[in-house]
């Protein structure tokens, strides 16, 4: 039975009997499920007792879902038979409220060609009320970056909402999450500090589904409202892997979630560096936990590999709420932009210099996470971050773009100069070099000179600690059993 290609839309076989036993009964069932949490192999009896979007079942049953889905367990966390309880859940169940970029029950979705798609294609567009199902990483700003979507043909029998609560307004009864307004009256809120929660709570809400729900209406009706984590909190020494799109960024620390991620100069760091850091940005850590709220983390990979951009752009560059093309290089738009000064929002009046910020996807298209204006155009001094595509000394490629090092300083990321024998002996195709202070041409597509810095390969996972409690959260795939059926495309 193939597995599910990502990013490609399939109808899945909604089985009724696995390993020769039907599900649903309380007969054993045979064998083992691997599968990927944020790309690290799992493997776990088929009987494994799980929640499967709020139900109880077993492991066996989780391959009759689409793959993508948000888990969280722990290995001291246990339910029926003492076994690991592993939580599969969906962030959002509800209508399309709105377009570019699709929003579903007010929360903005960003899909890639790292997302996995069930009846759906990007750029994600659908009339508003279809319902889609979505899993994904909860942003600071109320958006998601999907890690699943699925679109549905009805409306279903309730609808779910994820996200921080952004307004209270306690003489209307209301709250916001994201942008979709709610109404809290009579409501109970469970693991909440208050009724209403505050500003930067997260909430997760159960309601009935209503047909034809219109955009910009008050969700009414709740029948749960609980304040979540994001990541789940642990207890001292517990070692954890787990995943969130970064907030805050202060200090040598960064918010994931409910946690406060601790770095040091220990700390490896994969797909990027310390600086790429900054808010919206997808992230899995491994460390430990120092208490409840803290995290020592000892690697922090970068969910894809992060590029960096520092170029003159003209206005026709920038296709405002759309994209821009620093270099003349494709980088789209996102729900976790954050564009201080408003050039994707508005576009540009004169030509600037620009500095982008993003990561790429599986596919090679380059996705924006932060946009800033850097003053005057200056082609003499340019900045270019990314994978390297090809090496043939002094030439590199990185971004389609021609990097001539003549006359350049090389360094690695610590700061220890290199010759340029030494640097081309550890570069390699793949590994992320940074070229800052560089000259571009625009006829020949080429940067010249400035200082190169090779960040380099992925850097090895630490061994988890033996004896520990194992804390995990984060996207899972790999465990569905599907048919393909269409690429991109829709029933």
């Amino acid at each position: 039975m193939a597995r599910q290609p990502q990013g490609v839309a399939v109808k899945y076989r909604y089985l009724g009997v696995i390993a020769g036993v039907a599900l649903g009964n309380s007969l054993a069932l045979a064998g083992e499920l691997s599968f990927s949490l944020n790309g690290r192999p799992v493997t776990l009896p088929l009987d494994t007792p799980v929640v499967i979007d709020e139900m109880p079942a077993t492991l066996a049953q989780l391959q009759q879902y689409p793959d993508g889905m948000q888990a969280s367990w722990s290995s001291a966390a246990t339910i029926e038979g003492g076994l690991p309880a592993p939580v599969f859940s969906y962030t959002l169940i509800g209508p399309v409220t709105g377009n570019d970029p699709l929003e579903v029950l007010g929360q903005a979705i960003t899909a890639t060609a790292d997302t996995v798609l069930v009846n759906a294609a990007v750029p994600l567009q659908a009339p508003l009320g279809t319902t889609f199902v979505v899993a994904g990483l909860v942003d600071t700003n109320g958006s998601v970056l999907a890690t699943l979507v699925e679109r549905r043909g009805g409306a279903g029998n309730s609808f779910l909402l994820t996200g921080p609560v952004t307004a209270v307004d306690t003489g209307a009864g209301t709250l916001d999450v994201g942008a979709q307004t709610v109404a809290y009256a009579g409501v109970q809120f469970n693991n909440c500090p208050s009724t209403p929660p505050p500003v930067g709570s997260v909430l997760s809400l159960r309601a009935p589904a209503v047909a034809n729900f219109p955009p910009g209406s008050v969700l009414g009706n709740l029948q749960r409202a609980d304040c979540i984590e994001l990541v789940p909190p642990g207890t001292a020494g517990a070692a954890g892997f787990i995943q969130g799109l970064v907030g805050a960024v202060a200090n040598g620390s960064f918010e994931l979630g409910g946690l406060t991620v601790v770095t040091d100069g220990n700390t490896l760091y994969q797909f990027g560096t310390v600086d790429d850091l900054a808010e919206g940005v997808a992230v899995s850590v491994d460390g430990s936990y120092v208490d409840a709220q803290q995290f020592a983390a000892a690697v922090v990979e970068f969910v894809r590999p992060v590029v960096r951009f520092e170029a003159p752009m003209t206005p026709a560059q920038v296709t405002p709420g759309e994209s821009l093309r620093p270099f003349g290089v494709s980088v789209l738009a996102t729900a976790q932009l954050r564009d201080e000064d408003g050039i994707v929002a508005n576009g540009l009046n004169t030509p600037t210099q620009v500095e982008v910020r993003g990561y790429l996807d599986s596919s090679g298209q380059a996705h924006a996470t932060r946009v800033r204006e850097r003053g005057n155009p200056d082609p003499a001094d340019v900045r270019l971050r990314g994978p390297v595509q090809a090496v043939a000394e002094p030439l590199l490629q990185i971004q389609g773009l021609l990097v001539d090092s003549t006359g350049a300083t090389f360094s690695d990321e610590l700061g220890n100069p290199l010759s340029a024998t030494e640097f081309f002996a550890l570069v390699a195709v793949d590994h992320l070099v940074d070229v800052s202070g560089a000259s571009w041409d625009e006829p020949s597509h080429t940067l010249s000179g400035g200082a190169l810095i090779w960040i380099g390969a992925e850097p090895l996972r630490p061994d988890v600690p033996a004896g520990l409690t194992q804390i995990q959260s984060g996207t899972v795939t790999g465990y569905a059993l599907a048919d393909e059926l269409l690429a991109d495309g829709f029933e």
